[in-house]
């Protein structure tokens, strides 16, 4: 949910993030409530910056760690999207988010919720934040860097978040 928030360019109500991530509305109350108490959302609803990045970048992969399944058809994530091209991967290389309307084969990764795969068709943006979260879970030691570097730009470039 804090990636949705993140890919927002403004106030996002509580029932479109409730559709837009396939969750209740319940599910969206007590997950806002938890990034208060977590010191990721100010109570006013504004991103913290620096505390997202920290999560993101050294706690995520230890609540996630990567769960890795058969080659199957899905989405692809991680350093196989093909947004990030900046980074060089065997074409046999490829992590996907097992989905049965995949059109993509490769080792499967499964994702940090289950609406993620569908989630991520409807908004191009949060797929990306969602594959660079890939990365930094089950990348080499090269994709974490580069992950990291271009999830701190992206974070970054947000206007109203604050520091």
């Amino acid at each position: 949910m804090l990636l949705k928030i993140l890919t927002s360019k403004g106030f996002l109500k509580q029932i479109d993030i409730a559709k837009s991530l396939e969750l209740s509305q319940a599910e969206v109350s007590h997950a806002l409530s938890r990034l208060k108490v977590s010191n990721l959302l100010s109570q006013d609803g504004a991103i913290l910056k620096a505390n997202v990045i920290e999560f993101l970048t050294h706690g995520l992969k230890y609540i996630f760690p990567p769960t890795f399944g058969p080659v199957t058809n899905g989405i692809p994530t991680g350093h196989s999207l093909s947004a990030f091209d900046f980074v060089r991967h065997k074409d046999s290389d490829v992590f996907v988010w097992p989905f049965a309307e995949g059109k993509v084969r490769g080792q499967a990764l499964l994702p940090i919720y289950d609406s993620v795969p569908s989630a991520s068709l409807a908004d191009q943006k949060l797929h990306e934040l969602l594959a660079l979260i890939d990365m930094i879970r089950a990348g080499r030691a090269r994709e974490v860097g580069m992950a990291i570097k271009e999830l701190k730009e992206r974070i970054s470039e947000r206007k109203y978040a604050r520091s």
